[in-house]
């Protein structure tokens, strides 16, 4: 029962959080993300209190939640966003509801699944609640990630072995937030509501009844919530510039944020599509600034910690790797900083997406030639478990030949962020087993596991070409879009 009290009062304060935005986005989708930002705020507020030396426990968190809640509290009263219609509060409380049965099914009905990975990260969270980010932790954070140790250290303050709630609370989030933004997104492109919401589901369907999303539903892992996360960023993103509301924006660099933090070289798939946010130009400089900034400030105030701390370092990140990423960070952040000025905006920005793949398509090759067994063998593990051994059934087989098909087909609205962004994922899946072991044919192989990162966004770019590609279909796009080409 402590489990369904800490993880439903994550979500309550995710909920009050989301309602500052209610002018400006659909109370559905706050009510769906709560549990998304009450848990980044219980990451993020545990690595900085461990971080500056504060103390970790029960009261130092309950009191910085208090202080938040006071916040918000404060900015509701000044605002009056506390005024909520008879839908929005219909709304509101039937998905609360219904997270809140998940939450108490969860916990009655313990299905996890672990793994050693699985285990080294619970313990880690153990310790984390002990020992605070002592040398050794900090050696384990530098192999995996700060996002599920964090929020498995909350075990100890709550008298249980580990979190085994959040996983399907997680899982259940992201079958709500896919069919959501999914028919947001194509009732951009289509206006007949019934298709919208059968096509949207069906695709749906098709991601949550794949083998290994289910298994993963309930695997103590950080692979869903890392897709979820950048799932929620890409699609916040793309609505932000179709219906050029900047607080879709907001939304994505939190999500952006959580996707960061839930893997040691997370931030570097995710610098690949802010960059291709930023080349898209349509994002005010100044909410450019005030979005992208403390998001890139935070993570390389977090990497520089590590580095001080991290000694020689380990296998998945030695200082070497952590300077390359804190170099990225600021690349990006000087990117942002001068993305204003006239030759910037003209030459460089609107080729950037394609510039960006040649870069990484040399590197690849340049790897390649390097290492030439290494990057073959880790290709055909990769083949291999999209196709049969790594739990996918036919769902990376039917992507395929749909993705081949409707590529033909006519372009959809802003289709860099998803066409060059799916590239790019790959490519740096390839790119990054330079510097470690061989990917090899199982499925608890680490590049067959982020495949899982990329696949709701690969399906939600299948289905937008497919409907932009119905005969009848009525397209709804921006005027400033329609010139936009790939």
């Amino acid at each position: 029962m402590n489990q369904v009290l800490f993880l439903f009062s994550l979500y309550v304060y995710g909920v009050v959080f989301g309602l500052l935005f209610k002018r400006h986005l659909p109370a559905v989708l706050i009510a769906i993300t709560g549990f998304l930002w009450g848990t980044l705020f219980w990451v993020v507020g545990g690595m900085i209190a461990l971080a500056t030396s504060l103390p970790y426990t029960p009261g130092s968190m309950i009191s910085y939640f208090i202080v938040l809640m006071i916040g918000f509290g404060i900015i509701h009263a000044r605002n009056n966003t506390w005024a909520l219609s008879r839908r929005e509060i219909t709304w509101i409380l039937s998905i609360a509801s219904t997270f809140l049965l998940v939450l108490f099914l969860a916990s009655r009905y313990n299905f996890s699944a672990v793994s050693s990975d699985s285990i080294i990260q619970i313990v880690t969270g153990r310790r984390i609640a002990y020992e605070g980010f002592s040398t050794a932790i900090i050696e384990e954070l530098s192999k995996r990630d700060a996002f599920l140790s964090l929020l498995q250290s909350a075990s100890v303050f709550l008298g249980d072995d580990y979190i085994y709630t959040a996983q399907p609370v997680f899982a259940f989030t992201f079958v709500l937030l896919f069919n959501y933004l999914g028919y947001q997104i194509v009732s951009q492109i289509i206006s007949n509501k019934r298709l919208t919401l059968t096509l949207t589901a069906l695709s749906g369907i098709v991601l949550f009844s794949t083998y290994f999303i289910i298994y993963q539903s309930f695997y103590i892992h950080n692979n869903l919530i890392s897709a979820m996360y950048l799932f929620a960023a890409v699609s916040m993103f793309w609505l932000a510039r179709i219906e050029s509301n900047d607080h879709w924006m907001i939304f994505g660099m939190l999500s952006l944020l959580g996707f960061s933090l839930a893997r040691t070289e997370a931030p570097i798939f995710a610098l690949i599509f802010l960059a291709l946010v930023i080349s898209a130009g349509h994002i005010p400089y100044r909410l450019r600034l005030v979005s992208m900034i403390p998001y890139l400030l935070f993570l390389g105030l977090w990497y520089s910690y590590l580095l001080a701390r991290m000694g020689e370092g380990t296998k998945i990140l030695d200082p070497e790797k952590t300077l390359a990423i804190i170099g990225a960070l600021i690349a990006i952040g000087l990117l942002v900083l001068v993305s204003e000025l006239n030759w910037i905006k003209r030459f460089l920005l609107p080729q950037l997406p394609k510039l960006m793949v040649v870069i990484l398509l040399i590197m690849l090759a340049f790897l390649i030639y390097q290492k030439p067994e290494h990057i073959k063998d880790s290709i055909l593990a990769t083949l291999i478990n999209m196709m049969s051994s790594g739990r996918w059934g036919i769902t990376w087989l039917m992507f395929s030949l749909y993705l081949a098909l409707s590529l033909a087909g006519p372009k959809v609205p802003w289709e860099e962020i998803f066409f060059y962004g799916i590239v790019s994922f790959f490519c740096l899946i390839l790119a990054i087993v330079f510097f470690r072991k061989p990917y090899h044919t199982a499925w608890g192989d680490s590049g067959n596991r982020m495949l899982t990162h990329i696949l709701p966004i690969s399906i939600l770019y299948v289905l937008m070409k497919t409907v932009q590609s119905l005969p009848k279909s009525t397209n709804i796009e921006s005027k400033r879009d329609s010139s936009r080409n790939l």
